[in-house]
């Protein structure tokens, strides 16, 4: 089962911790006063958070449980961010807030809380709360996971460092743009690499304990199935590389999960083969339910992970046919074919037979959420979300193949992929 990893005691004592010296203290845990006792102390100016995780209250540990306060002056937003460790029970302890998440399949479903209302955002998706009113507002948060984590989207998107023209191309924008979103939302101190044996070291740890639900039997047999039919057929699944024979100027996924092979229910694994036409990227996004391990069977490709927990950093790395990387469980990653006439080709597994997918510029710009909400959240005006919500829109039917305007547009994709790759080209030495 999905959680953290099981212990074999009562409870965990800090490395450096006597036995013998622990006493009722230990499994207390103060830090909430200050929230709720508010006569002695300033209502906040800005939306706060203080969190009770095995990091604060080192007794969690093992426990697979943790707590969080919000604190909503009026008109403030907790933007879009996950827990890719956890799901998180929202419980409304004063005021009113406006919730939403955004599902695998890029649906958003809203609710308007008042107090003693609670609200479930399923692990790993993309959240957020707001307070609209002109009070104050105050919830409880509780999570099953000792340490949930929190990926913010925004800032982890355009504010961690990833390059302008992987940005550009999943955002279907321009690099002013993006430059004009990193302008307000870079974090101070922002680190841009980091060893390849701390990344691994993450990714031990991040998938610790998380795996599909056991099953009892050797297979899962389909309800609509007569068990007496199985044979070899069932367990055999052909379609994952005829299907990628795509479009070669365009990314083409397959997939192989349990929703196409479904003898995979039950089995924790996955498959899917990517296939990266010059110049296509795989934008921004997480795998909710599993890791991924890609191999590179034609390369090269750029490959990139933002780690939300330390400052934002970015791993990258260009990968060799050959070579395989991993990305942690519920961490923004990407690939990108910084090729200019060459095809390159991947398989990735996956540790759950629905590994889920959320790519991050369809969830921001093109799910629905509130334009106020988007505002707050990217620190941006409202002339730049909707450009970004028209750049997200399938694109309407264009004029007819003979007339001017068609011509003109046909100059659009090469122009294009130039700026791209100066863009690239002049960001590449700062980063390798």
């Amino acid at each position: 089962m999905a959680g953290d990893p099981d212990i074999l005691t009562d409870y965990v004592i800090p490395a450096n911790g006597n036995p013998m010296n622990i006493t009722g203290d230990f499994f207390a845990f103060t830090g909430f006063r200050k929230v709720f006792n508010t006569s002695s102390a300033p209502e906040p100016n800005s939306f706060t958070v203080t969190k009770a995780t095995m990091a604060e209250f080192p007794a969690l540990n093992g426990q697979s449980v943790s707590y969080a306060t919000l604190v909503f002056p009026p008109s403030t937003v907790n933007p879009p961010h996950t827990h890719p460790r956890s799901a998180e029970l929202l419980l409304v302890v004063d005021g009113a807030l406006s919730v939403g998440f955004i599902d695998t399949t890029n649906k958003l479903y809203t609710q308007d809380l008042a107090a003693g209302d609670m609200f479930v955002f399923p692990k790993g998706m993309v959240h957020f709360q707001f307070n609209s009113g002109n009070q104050p507002a105050m919830a409880l948060s509780a999570f099953g996971s000792a340490a949930p984590g929190v990926v913010p989207v925004p800032v982890t998107v355009f504010g961690t460092g990833i390059d302008d023209a992987v940005l550009a191309k999943s955002f279907k924008t321009d690099v002013p743009t993006i430059l004009k979103l990193k302008a307000n939302l870079t974090p101070p101190n922002n680190r841009s690499s980091v060893s390849l044996g701390v990344l691994l070291l993450l990714a031990v740890i991040l998938s610790a304990g998380a795996a599909d639900p056991d099953i009892l039997t050797d297979f899962v047999v389909p309800s609509d199935t007569d068990p007496s039919g199985i044979d070899g057929a069932f367990f055999t699944y052909k379609n994952l590389v005829t299907g990628n024979s795509g479009d070669p100027a365009k990314l083409t996924v397959t997939k192989a999960t349990h929703a196409e092979f479904p003898a995979l229910l039950g089995q924790s694994v996955s498959y899917a083969a990517l296939v990266f036409g010059a110049g296509t990227v795989n934008p921004p996004h997480i795998h909710p339910r599993a890791s991924e391990l890609l191999v590179v069977v034609q390369g090269p490709l750029l490959v990139g992970l933002v780690d939300a927990a330390r400052n934002g950093t970015v791993y990258t790395q260009t990968l060799q046919t050959g070579d395989m990387f991993v990305f942690p469980k519920g961490m923004v990653h990407f690939q990108f074919n910084n090729g200019t006439d060459v095809v390159a080709r991947a398989f990735s597994a996956f540790g759950s037979a629905t590994p889920g997918t959320i790519s991050l510029p369809a969830a921001l710009f093109g799910s629905g959420i509130d334009d106020t909400i988007l505002d707050k959240s990217m620190h941006t005006d409202q002339a730049t979300v909707d450009q970004l919500k028209q750049d997200q829109a399938p694109p309407s039917p264009g004029p007819s193949p003979g007339s001017s305007s068609s011509a003109a547009a046909a100059l659009l994709p090469s122009r294009w992929a130039i700026t791209l790759l100066l863009c690239f080209a002049a960001s590449y030495y700062f980063y390798f």
